[in-house]
């Protein structure tokens, strides 16, 4: 009965939304642009990623997230753009951002230093048609059968910027990145969502042991307000091949979540295919039957706008 008042509550009145934004990729090692503006063109040439996520398999409406991103150098004006689009839904909730990056990129004797930032759009949709109610009727049409539930849908539409640097060394890179500072809001029907201001922290550190075996650690930690969440991944590559690898995200008892484990293949030289399978860790596992999330790679091996042609010179005796 409380459940259902405050439904009914958060339904006619007006309400604040708080929660987690972006979604949760467990493959961060692979794709750092996702979460760093700065590292845009470091790949030296167009690399395009794509992911899906289906998280916490088996629970009803669970959250499910696609993504693809790509980003490439601009040698011309000593940087790199690039752009991403991404879609999240979790239960009423449906989350879609467009972004867009510049970066520039400084060479230093112990690697490349880069800063950068991106702007984009969020659209957020929340559709009470998705709501199950126990005296509802969904067999031909949508039909609640409750006095305070209307099939209706409210959307709203808000701004989001981020701030990053990155250092790019031989064997150590390292990201900062700053999200939506100073916090703010976005109008969704009666109701307003808030955006507080995050950050994350990325490191990693790779091994060569020889021409065939590599070995790179990585781990990603990320802030909001009082909440702060830790991956950790690691990685083996052979022959630059086949890898494969663990990961888990947690550092205690109240935020252990999840490991899981990962293989990957370079199918042609340009394009990597890599699945991802994670189990539950915390008390949520008894619930769903683990996530998944799929990821393709693709680089195209190929300089790209290195410097412009030299300017033509019009000769008239040859007009």
């Amino acid at each position: 009965m409380r459940r259902l008042f405050l439904f009914k509550a958060f339904i006619l009145l007006p309400f604040i939304l708080l929660g987690q934004v972006r979604p949760q990729f467990s493959m961060f090692a692979l794709n750092k642009y996702y979460d760093n503006p700065a590292y845009g063109g470091l790949e030296r040439s167009l690399h395009v990623v794509s992911s899906y996520r289906d998280q916490y398999n088996s629970i009803l409406k669970n959250p499910r997230s696609f993504y693809i991103g790509a980003d490439l150098p601009l040698y011309i004006w000593n940087g790199g753009t690039g752009f991403n689009f991404q879609n999240s839904t979790a239960g009423v909730i449906d989350i879609s951002t467009l972004k867009v990056s510049y970066n520039r990129v400084f060479g230093t004797s112990l690697g490349f230093v880069s800063v950068g930032g991106r702007l984009g759009a969020e659209f957020i949709n929340i559709n009470s048609n998705r709501i199950i109610t126990p005296d509802g009727n969904y067999e031909a049409t949508i039909i609640h059968n409750d006095p305070y539930l209307d099939n209706t849908s409210v959307n709203g539409i808000g701004a989001l910027w981020e701030l990053g640097t990155y250092f790019y060394g031989k064997n150590i890179e390292a990201g900062f990145t700053l999200f939506d500072l100073p916090q703010h809001g976005k109008d969704v029907g009666l109701g307003k969502v808030i955006t507080y201001p995050s950050w994350s922290l990325l490191g990693q550190y790779k091994v060569d042991y020889n021409d065939m075996i590599s070995l790179r650690t990585s781990i990603l930690i990320k802030s909001q307000r009082k909440v702060t969440q830790v991956d950790l991944n690691v990685m083996g590559e052979w022959n630059q091949q086949t890898f494969g690898g663990i990961n888990i995200r947690g550092y205690n008892s109240n935020s252990i979540d999840a490991g899981g484990v990962f293989f990957g293949t370079n199918v042609n030289g340009k394009t990597k295919l890599v699945y991802n399978y994670e189990f539950g860790l915390s008390a949520l596992q008894s619930a769903h039957q683990g996530s998944h999330e799929f990821s393709v790679f693709y680089n195209l091996q190929q300089s790209i706008g290195i410097g412009l042609p030299p300017k033509i010179s019009y000769n008239p005796r040859h007009l």
